[in-house]
């Protein structure tokens, strides 16, 4: 079975033979806030510069599914290649926790007859805003099954969870895209509200600032939403949707629009429940994070102990009631991307994925 391969500490990938070659740079752990453009030259991958290393692992390439460049990694142009002939992605997050951008391999299974209706359904402003509400709705219903959960638990949440219910209401009254963002944006202002009726102890969180995250919550938030865009990316490419075209988000505004029109509708079920696990159960605290300038980083332990809960979470298996199948949360992700193909190209009803809790 393919895994996706995390990638923490600064290291050079290669290939060796017919395997991932990966090797460990060795630098000063205690400099947390190193500039890694101004340090580039420490990860050339010339002769000539003599590179500190630590540890050397090898992986089969027919083992990977995906890899995720957390910490800063260095390569060539012949690694990227071989990549690309096994069809493996590499999704970059960058110091701030970020998502900064995905190699796609040159080959993928994308259909001609799919990419017209794709650009059909979002020329057409009726078409482009039957499916853009769908991912609004599926998005608020899934903040307030969080919220829901946490209230039957004694978190203070209703007044919150009646809000965003009101604003629900709202969706189907957008005429335009940016009507309809704006209806979203009130809705999760709302929602990051009551995150603080949730935590178990008091923690500097009051809404969402992404550049640069200021406290530990925000980085979590930008961290894990990186990892849900590359995992929407992953599934995509499976499928022969472009990623380039989506329906909420604008393709200027990202180029692999289609992913972050996806990714939140899955947000508050990956992102955001993991968080609230490391922190209420004390996995991450204050010491895993250091802050300068404003900008608050999570150290190299911290971030392998959330992605280590959100894997769990995404290989998680599950009954559906509604056929008795097993799934797992993953593959949840890729067929909301079959659902929206069999929308696009056979005028099927399209409703995104609303989580039972």
């Amino acid at each position: 079975m393919k895994q996706r391969l995390y990638i923490f500490s600064d290291t050079i990938l290669q290939r060796k033979l017919n395997t991932l070659y990966f090797q460990t740079v060795v630098r000063d752990e205690e400099d947390e806030f190193y500039d890694e453009y101004e340090n580039e030259e420490e990860y050339y991958l010339s002769k000539e510069i003599n590179i500190p290393t630590g540890d050397k692992k090898y992986i089969p390439v027919e083992n990977v599914e995906s890899i995720f460049a957390i910490g800063s990694v260095g390569f060539n142009s012949r690694f990227l290649y071989f990549l690309s002939q096994h069809q493996i992605p590499m999704h970059v997050i960058n110091y701030r926790g970020n998502y900064a951008g995905t190699f796609l391999p040159r080959e993928h299974p994308f259909s001609g007859s799919l990419l017209i209706n794709q650009v059909e359904h979002f020329n057409n402003n009726d078409k482009r805003m039957t499916i853009a509400k769908e991912f609004v709705k599926a998005a608020a219903h899934n903040t307030i099954a969080n919220l829901k959960y946490h209230f039957n638990r004694g978190a203070e949440v209703i007044d919150f969870m009646e809000y965003i219910e009101e604003m629900k209401k709202e969706i189907d009254n957008a005429e335009n895209v940016n009507e309809l963002m704006g209806i979203e944006g009130t809705i999760k202002k709302v929602y990051y509200s009551a995150w603080k009726e949730i935590f178990h102890f008091p923690v500097s969180f009051s809404k969402r600032i992404k550049n640069p995250p200021p406290d530990m919550i925000n980085s979590l938030i930008s961290y894990g939403n990186a990892i849900v865009y590359s995992i929407c990316i992953n599934e995509i490419l499976h499928t022969r949707l472009n990623p380039e075209i989506g329906y909420l988000h604008q393709p200027a505004d990202a180029k692999l629009s289609l992913a972050f029109d996806i990714a939140d509708v899955f947000k508050p079920i990956f992102t955001d429940r993991a968080i609230f696990k490391v922190i209420n159960k004390n996995i991450v605290s204050d010491k895993d994070f250091t802050t300068r300038n404003g900008f608050c980083r999570i150290k190299q332990e911290a971030k392998k102990k959330f992605a280590f809960e959100f894997e769990k979470k995404l290989i998680t298996k599950f009954t559906n009631k509604e056929n008795g199948k097993r799934y797992s949360y993953k593959s949840l992700v890729r067929k909301e991307c079959y659902n929206l193909i069999e929308h696009i190209n056979e005028n099927k009803p399209y409703k995104a994925y609303r989580t039972k809790w």
